[in-house]
């Protein structure tokens, strides 16, 4: 990325995800059910498609454990390696086209449920999006620390309205 001094912002956003994992982890060993609703804004949570913990769903399922981890993995990794705007762009779409794929073959009934492709699809759609949402955040960090104060009365300004 940009600067060495913004790297910490990427090992704060892998630390997060690993956080929303070990959680969903915690919920399902130990953790009251009612916990779980914290995710169900951003998962369906259906039984069937989620890890099971001594016969205990956990609380996100297989595919947005995967799409977790690829995020806290690729922020980590694009701290480190520039692979290119262009390249990460058409991965995504790549990758996005494969989620499609995959929702619409399982409701036309060529098969159902497959764990393995919800994994990797989950995985490299999670890190294909790290490398956007790090920039995004980098790009905030640098201009909020930047000593021009224009750009900080901007953003103040944006922000109150």
């Amino acid at each position: 990325m940009e600067s060495n001094s913004g790297r910490w912002i990427g090992f704060a956003i892998s630390g997060c995800f690993l956080g929303l994992i070990a959680f969903s982890v915690y919920i399902a060993v130990v953790g009251p059910a009612s916990l779980g609703g914290f995710f169900s804004s951003v998962c369906h949570q259906w039984a069937d498609r989620c890890y099971h913990i001594h016969d205990v769903p956990l609380a996100i399922c297989v595919r947005c454990i995967w799409i977790y981890f690829g995020l806290a993995i690729g922020h980590t990794l694009f701290i480190f390696w520039k692979p290119g705007t262009k390249r990460i762009t058409r991965v995504l779409i790549g990758v996005i086209g494969l989620m499609f794929l995959d929702v619409a073959f399982e409701l036309i009934g060529i098969y159902s449920n497959w764990f393995w492709s919800r994994s990797i699809i989950g995985f490299l759609f999670g890190l294909s999006v790290s490398y956007f949402t790090l920039l995004g955040l980098q790009e905030l960090y640098f201009k909020f620390t930047n000593s021009n104060t224009d750009d900080r009365s901007k953003l103040s300004t944006y922000r109150s309205r």
